[in-house]
């Protein structure tokens, strides 16, 4: 690992948990006993590494949800715990969107045409192979079904509902409504399986 990849792997565990705004490029150099001139001559300035930290929390969070779905046979199955993924995620990754797009609007910008691309492409191949197999009606808009359950976790993400409502309530009523918009695209074979899976993963709602 070079001396970059352990800064933004330890600046990212430190924005995140104490907050983007919270901590200084000090606190960085402090906690990895380096200058912060070496900082930024590596990164610029402390938009650069928040850029780079949180584009590397957002893929270490896609690359744990692809391998937690990976020995999953069944498309609609791998759709339902991706996305209860997203949703689980959500709390931290909304506060931290929500304070970068407060603080440092750029980086808001920037990040979120990264991650947004990242996670359309999943729900694509998702929405795809659940047409395929047949558990999603083949005369949906596909476009339109991928569209909308994007911009509802996305809108959850942003928005200041984590704020006042408590976690697990949010987490269930972000489960309920993404799934009963799911059940509505499904054949009579993917409610069975839908509704299995809510039996399954989503016992809480």
């Amino acid at each position: 690992m070079t001396q970059k990849d352990n800064i933004i792997r330890h600046a990212s565990k430190m924005f995140v948990e104490q907050g983007i705004k919270a901590v200084r490029m000090d606190d960085i150099a402090q906690e990895l006993s380096i200058s912060k001139r070496t900082l930024y001559e590596l990164f610029g300035d402390k938009e650069e590494l928040i850029y780079q930290s949180i584009k590397f929390y957002s893929e270490q969070a896609c690359e744990r949800r692809r391998k937690q779905i990976s020995d999953l046979d069944n498309p609609l199955e791998r759709m339902v715990i991706g996305i209860r993924d997203m949703i689980d995620a959500a709390p931290i990754a909304g506060r931290i969107r929500r304070n970068m797009r407060r603080f440092y609007p750029t980086v808001y910008a920037k990040l979120e045409e990264d991650v947004q691309a990242t996670s359309l492409n999943d729900l694509k191949r998702w929405v795809s192979a659940c047409i395929e197999c047949g558990y999603f009606e083949k005369s949906i808009r596909e476009e339109s079904a991928i569209t909308i359950i994007h911009h509802s976790v996305h809108g959850m993400l942003v928005n200041t509902l984590h704020e006042e409502t408590p976690s697990d309530d949010l987490i269930s009523l972000m489960s309920y409504s993404l799934l009963v918009f799911i059940r509505g695209l499904c054949t009579v074979k993917g409610q069975c399986k839908i509704d299995e899976c809510t039996q399954k993963y989503f016992n809480n709602i």
